[in-house]
């Protein structure tokens, strides 16, 4: 029963985070500058400052990885990964969705000496899949 209601708790943060973040993406959405971005877009260009101080990092995208990255939440270029980068990235991910803590998670990134690699494959799964969860909750 502590469990869950601990769970319970970590999920509540999930959607308060899920809520502030909506809020920060309808306030892109009006901005002109982001009038052609995809929702997918717009949540990256979201998270990116909040997740990276160095925008240099950043790996250039394409459609294949973003497709990709919607039928696993991997990207494809991190399926060339070793199996312990993976395994960072699954963590981190797991972190936000099944322990609900979004920025939690994105401040772990942040103060911890991730590879770069990783960072970008966290970014971009992140951004895959909380496109489709506030897509789910009519956020976005």
């Amino acid at each position: 029963m502590i469990e869950q209601n601990a769970q319970n708790f970590e999920h509540k943060e999930l959607e308060a985070d899920m809520q502030r973040l909506s809020k920060e993406i309808l306030e892109k959405r009006n901005l002109p500058e982001y009038k052609d971005f995809s929702n997918k877009e717009i949540i990256k260009e979201t998270i990116r400052p909040i997740i990276k101080q160095d925008a240099e990092l950043l790996k250039p995208e394409n459609k294949t990885a973003d497709e990709e990255a919607e039928k696993s939440f991997l990207p494809d270029y991190a399926l060339d990964f070793s199996s312990e980068k993976k395994l960072e990235v699954e963590k981190l991910i797991d972190e936000v969705f099944h322990k609900g803590k979004l920025f939690k998670a994105i401040e772990n990134v942040k103060n911890h000496n991730y590879d770069p690699n990783v960072v970008d494959a966290f970014h971009d799964a992140l951004a895959g899949k909380l496109s489709v969860e506030l897509e789910k909750r009519k956020l976005i």
